[in-house]
Parts: C-alpha cells; sequence; structure tokens
C-alpha cells in the first residue's frame, strides 16, 4: 500500500505521520480549518488539548493514519522512517532535517519535499489559478486547481506532525 509520510522536528523530539495515499483526500477533509499551533494566539495547550486532538482521534479511528512520536533523532527514528519509505510515495519533510532525509534517501525512487517550499508553492499556484481565470482558460484553471489542492493536502499533513510533535512534548498525550 502506497503511503504518504510527513516528519517535524521540534526540540530535538519528531514525529512521523503515515498515511495511506488513497485515504489522503479524506484525512486531510477531518483536518480542515487546523491551525498550526504557533498561530493560535492565546492558550496554546487549550488549542492542541480541546481542538486538535479530538480531530486526530477522530481521523486515527477512521482511516489508515498511524502517528509515531521519537523524543529524539537516533537510530530508532531513522529505523521508522527507513522503514515507512519502502512504502512511500513521498516524504514531506521539517527544513531542519530535509538535509538528512535527503542523504539517506537519494538513491530511493521517492519524492521529498522540504515543508519551507509547500506555502510558496501555494502562493505561486494561487497566482498562476487567478491569471487563468482571469484569460478563462479552463483547462489551465483545472490543472492547477488539482496541484493547488495536492499542496495544500500536503501543507495540511506536515501541520498535523507538527501540531502532534507539540502535544506530546507538552505532556498532553494522545
Amino acid at each position: 500500500m502506497p503511503v504518504v509520510i510527513a516528519i517535524d522536528e521540534s526540540n530535538k523530539a519528531a514525529a512521523i505521520v503515515i498515511a495511506d495515499y488513497d485515504d489522503l483526500p479524506k484525512i486531510v477533509r477531518e483536518f480542515r480549518g487546523i491551525r498550526h499551533f504557533r498561530e493560535v494566539k492565546r492558550n496554546r495547550n487549550q488549542y492542541l488539548k480541546n481542538e486538535f486532538k479530538p480531530k486526530l482521534e477522530k481521523a486515527l479511528e477512521k482511516y489508515y493514519l498511524e502517528i509515531k512520536y521519537h523524543t529524539k533523532i537516533d537510530h530508532y527514528f531513522w529505523e521508522d522512517v527507513e522503514y515507512h519509505a519502502r512504502f512511500g510515495l513521498e516524504i514531506m519533510v521539517d527544513d531542519k532535517l530535509w538535509r538528512a532525509v535527503v542523504d539517506r534517501f537519494e538513491d530511493m525512487q521517492i519524492s521529498i519535499v522540504k515543508e519551507g517550499d509547500i506555502a510558496p508553492a501555494i502562493e505561486e499556484l494561487k497566482r498562476k489559478l487567478w491569471k487563468a481565470q482571469k484569460e478563462k482558460d479552463v483547462v489551465t484553471q483545472k490543472q492547477i486547481e488539482k496541484e493547488l489542492e495536492y499542496y495544500i493536502q500536503r501543507s495540511i499533513l506536515i501541520t498535523v506532525a507538527d501540531n502532534y510533535v507539540n502535544l506530546r512534548r507538552r505532556g498532553l498525550k494522545h
């Protein structure tokens, strides 16, 4: 079964989110409207505990979604990543770990996406979509919408990983 993997690191702890590629649109739909915990102005712990955690539990019950938490990045972490990468189509990775992931998996046939490249790509696609709508180019518009949707899915999945690592790090266990 092909999977998509999102890896996020925060203060030397890491979360690995493994999602079935076929379930990805449904999983992302569960998390629509999710905010990155750093975007929350007040009481981030309450947000993680009362808003993010229930959505996560619901998605874990309904879909093939697996989350692994590592308190440090060691050989156990890399063994987990290597195991899941064998079935992976794509790895979305935090900017801090990107070079290490690329070095480890450069010979594998897997796409590696840097978290920092996702937001600029979304903005660029939105500009292209606006231009296509203005020119009434329906074919280009449909292609861009499809690509934009996939970038948004990537963004949401990496946000899930980021929020989860911070949920666990703050002791608000899942």
